[in-house]
């Protein structure tokens, strides 16, 4: 029959060479989850809020901000795994992904994926966070942060086959020795790991756990739609946000994802009373 034809993949993204060094295997420990979460309540706060602070709130700003006050209440989820024990990290550290578009028309050649962290979040009103993810998210887009141009281009200069063992032992010094890694904070992808989907037209999505980043969690936030919602066993229609979650089992249980997506939900329901 003769040998599939394959051809290299031209030009391939920093992010697309360590995917394949981090995962090899089908075997992890992930839950995956959809959350649905009727935003009715959200934006009529959030237009009132704008004006108040004359900044934007986006769903990504919203769903920062709920995780906060859900592992406020359940500090005990607020975790990383070091040589095979649970540790509680001292504040809420979020991390967010950013797509890096490319420089042809249609920004798919040259895209990337990139991030910004939001360190201490717990700390920060809801218009502060937005405040400080708008202006970081904006410097990895325009290819302004010196630190991941940095780290994009040593990856760039790692054999493939050397990826996966890069990874490892970056993660190994950062987190199993806790000491600083050339180049990365302390800690550098958080207690959360956020992406949003919404704006490139997806309502729902689901994505992996990040081997050596430790972060427990992976939100994914889809595009706001209309959809029939039941109110009052009536139904209606209400704008609808679906999250994807992805939980890791070793620090985080059923029971625990439960009470984490009532203290999350709850903040959507009163916007007014948890959101600032």
């Amino acid at each position: 029959m003769g040998y599939i034809k394959l051809k290299k993949l031209p030009h391939p993204s920093s992010m697309r060479k360590l995917a394949m060094g981090m995962w090899k295997t089908a075997k992890d420990p992930s839950i995956y989850s959809f959350l649905d979460i009727d935003m009715t309540k959200a934006i009529s706060y959030t237009d009132d809020y704008e004006k108040k602070y004359d900044v934007k709130i986006t769903p990504t700003t919203l769903v920062a901000k709920a995780i906060c006050h859900a592992l406020k209440k359940r500090p005990e989820l607020n975790a990383l795994i070091r040589n095979n024990r649970v540790y509680l990290r001292e504040h809420i550290d979020l991390f967010f992904q950013v797509h890096m578009p490319g420089k042809t028309k249609d920004e798919i050649e040259g895209a990337d994926l990139g991030g910004t962290q939001i360190f201490k979040a717990e700390n920060l009103k809801l218009h502060e966070i937005a405040k400080a993810l708008h202006d970081k998210a904006l410097k990895v887009k325009r290819r302004e942060d010196k630190e991941l141009s940095k780290n994009q281009g040593l990856v760039k200069w790692i054999p493939w086959s050397l990826v996966g063992l890069f990874l490892d032992l970056s993660s190994w010094i950062v987190y199993g020795l806790n000491i600083p890694f050339p180049g990365l904070p302390k800690d550098p992808f958080g207690s959360v790991m956020i992406t949003g989907v919404g704006g490139m037209g997806v309502d729902k999505a689901l994505a992996p756990l990040v081997p050596f980043s430790r972060t427990p969690a992976v939100v994914v936030v889809g595009e706001i739609k209309k959809r029939a919602w039941v109110v009052n066993d009536q139904v209606e229609v209400r704008p609808i946000m679906t999250l994807g979650v992805t939980l890791d089992h070793r620090v985080i249980d059923g029971i625990h994802g439960a009470n984490l997506a009532h203290e999350f939900q709850n903040c959507f329901d009163n916007p007014d009373l948890l959101f600032d």
